[in-house]
């Protein structure tokens, strides 16, 4: 803000005291020869201003709110000492930051708690769906998280306390904040200043609370089950349960305090989340007479039979098999082209078969934040953040190929704020997340075959196998350190800084790594014809490194050229390396065609400024008015799976098998690790 005397002259070295009500920590600074003021790096919350100056009496704002990525603009107009011995203005003006072009909205404490459309499963994040320009991601693009302004959600960047959160496999945060846990959240929409990188999106800031002076406690459960919930006129239709198991149980309680007051605090949130579910859904099988039927027609693959019959049963034998919901028997013989002259046709009476397949999961959460005001001029902040999941993986079929998936995120902030003066100050910050997360299959075995496939008969509507993205695995370290330096100078505050970041991340997942072989019709799988659908395979069980490094330099000047017109000026540079396995390109040079393309080690971008230029201007002295403008480039952060997906054909290598015309597929152990592709079509694909 600014600092005035009576007749509207700017007033100069005047001293402002910033008080935090909850806490009692100050933080003082003293306006400029241009009578401006900053405080930069203050926690959230309500504030106490005091502003004193020779010869003036002294000038009070009270619940003067700071919220996360805003400047709060608070002049202050100071009467001489003989008028008056204090101005004290008992509520502030909203907190309308006029002094940048940056677009943000920022959420509450209660906003988090309370709302409705917090509760899901992103938490928070979820909020930012109140914004216009974000929606959810539909069909805009891959990743996780809403879609800012038409961008994908692969674009978006997310930071705890300034500190990364974000996956490298396919974006999204590592760790999940509990609501109740949340100080504040906020969603920078576009033209955001140089300090933030990273992605062109959204940037998603979260601060944990921390705590006061008095102690507070709380306890709480959020829930949802069947009997609240309306029942789905799809499960009256097909014959499913029409109250399904349906129980989220979210219960937790919180804590903080002072450990000595005015100086040090403590704050912890713990939470449970149980969550247990049915999917109901169906299928269609022989009955046990179909079987049997199955079992005597020549030609039929006896152990492609047996698979089903063990993994699916026998649908329950039905007076009029014509009434089924499948539209009656199923028809093997010369009607289906697939089978040439195998045999007489025979009708196979099937049945539909109704489940409701077991889904749960289980996440413990728990967070801690510690608040240390070591003098005048440091401060100390720690955050700790960890999330456990539990999650019964039920993407295969039946509930055989079922299996815990167990998933384990931390996240760890440190950060120290040191003032030099009153118009220098200094935040330096260290973090750290990690991420591990498995995804296991079941020790089923097929006869003949070197591993369990997914094997999918749309006749029937089944796909039988564990999960076809299994199995995987990924483990994420990231080390980040950051530094920012605030000078505020005349009309002026500079900002610069780094930010840097060091992952570790090995992954590994070959797609359809046992097989995904597909019939359309009962009839061509049971005789063993090659797939009429797809029949792919994807060879090579490499571990892909995401070894990498980001290095970002910045540098700002928010310009006040006059006290209600502001021009933001900044630039910002960003140096990343490719990841490790992405560099193993070289091994395929010999294969290089001069001209034509060329195999060789990818080279990281070298030139990646991205400037930053906004204009704030807010009409008359009220400051409840903005007109903002600006234009900014951004460089993205490229995902893993982008790598892991375009490996060397040396490591891994999509193996596609044609041939409707012969049959054996399976009992010749379809395709196999070390496919033989000479007597078969075949198309290769790196």
């Amino acid at each position: 803000g600014t600092v005035y005397d009576q007749s509207g002259a700017t007033l100069a070295d005047a001293t402002v005291t910033a008080r935090n009500i909850a806490t009692g920590v100050t933080t003082s600074t003293v306006s400029t020869n241009g009578g401006q003021y900053r405080v930069p790096d203050l926690p959230v919350g309500s504030y106490t201003l005091n502003v004193s100056a020779s010869g003036f009496a002294a000038a009070e704002v009270t619940n003067l709110s700071v919220v996360l990525n805003q400047t709060v603009t608070a002049n202050i107009t100071m009467l001489v000492e003989r008028t008056s011995t204090s101005v004290e203005v008992s509520a502030a003006p909203p907190a309308i930051d006029t002094t940048t072009a940056q677009v943000q909205t920022t959420f509450e404490a209660k906003q988090s708690e309370e709302l409705p459309i917090a509760a899901g499963a992103s938490g928070v994040i979820n909020l930012s769906l109140l914004n216009a320009g974000v929606t959810s991601s539909g069909g805009v693009g891959y990743g996780v998280g809403p879609s800012v302004g038409g961008q994908r959600p692969t674009n978006n960047n997310f930071t705890v306390e300034g500190i990364d959160n974000n996956g490298k496999n396919t974006t999204g945060p590592v760790v999940i904040v509990p609501n109740d846990a949340i100080a504040e959240f906020s969603v920078l929409e576009n033209q955001f200043s140089p300090d933030f990188g990273h992605s062109s999106g959204g940037q998603f800031n979260q601060v944990v609370k921390s705590g006061t002076n008095e102690f507070h406690g709380s306890l709480y459960e959020y829930f949802q089950n069947r009997d609240l919930n309306a029942a789905d006129n799809f499960s009256f239709v097909s014959g499913t349960e029409l109250h399904p198991r349906y129980d989220n149980n979210r219960y937790g309680g919180t804590f903080g305090g002072p450990i000595k007051r005015n100086k040090m605090f403590f704050f912890v949130n713990w939470e449970y989340n149980a969550i247990g579910q049915s999917l109901p859904t169906y299928y269609y099988v022989p009955t046990d007479a179909g079987y049997a039927t199955l079992a005597g027609i020549p030609g039929i693959n006896q152990t492609s039979l047996a698979q089903l019959r063990k993994y699916l049963g026998s649908a329950p034998a039905a007076s009029d098999p014509a009434t089924l919901p499948f539209g009656g028997p199923v028809v093997v013989g010369p009607g289906n082209e697939a089978l040439g002259t195998q045999g007489a046709g025979v009708t196979i009476p099937v049945g539909q078969i109704p489940v409701a397949l077991p889904n749960y999961e289980n996440i413990d959460s728990g967070v801690a934040s510690y608040d240390y005001n070591i003098s005048n001029k440091d401060s100390l902040r720690a955050r700790y953040v960890f999330n456990r999941f539990g999650l019964l993986d039920n993407q295969g079929f039946p509930a055989q190929f079922f299996a815990v998936r167990p998933t384990h995120d931390y996240l760890i902030t440190a950060s120290e704020y040191h003032t030099f003066s009153p118009t220098v100050t200094n935040e330096f910050r260290l973090g750290f997340n990690r991420s591990n997360d498995f995804i296991p299959i079941q020790n089923q075995s097929w006869p003949g075959l070197d591993q369990f496939p997914n094997i999918d008969i749309s006749e029937l509507n089944i796909a039988l196998g564990p999960d076809p993205n299994a199995p995987q695995f990924l483990i994420q370290n990231t080390y980040q350190v950051a530094d920012n330096i605030n000078w505020t100078h005349g009309n002026h505050s500079f900002k610069f800084g780094f930010d840097g970041w060091k992952s570790i991340a090995p992954s590994s997942f070959t797609q359809r790594s046992r097989g995904d072989y597909e019939w359309d019709f009962l009839s061509d799988y049971l005789f063993d014809n090659y797939p009429d659908v797809l029949a792919q395979r994807g060879l090579g069980h490499v571990v892909y490194y995401g070894d990498q490094v980001l290095l970002g330099f910045f540098g700002n000047d928010v310009w006040k050229i006059r006290p209600n017109v502001t021009v933001d000026l900044g630039l910002r540079y960003e140096y990343q390396t490719v990841p490790y396995s992405e560099r193993l390109q070289t091994l395929n040079a010999a294969s290089s065609v001069p001209g034509v393309i060329t195999f060789g080690e990818p080279q990281p971008q070298k030139t990646n400024f991205m400037p930053r230029v906004g204009l704030a201007y807010s009409p008359g002295t009220s400051d409840k008015t903005s007109i903002r403008s600006g234009f900014g480039i951004n460089y993205d952060v490229l995902y893993d799976n982008l790598g892991t997906l375009s490996l060397p054909p040396q490591y891994a290598t999509t193996v596609d098998v044609t041939g409707q015309d012969k049959t054996g597929f399976l009992a010749n152990g379809g395709i196999t690790p070390n496919q033989n592709t000479g007597a078969l079509s075949v198309q290769l694909r790196s």
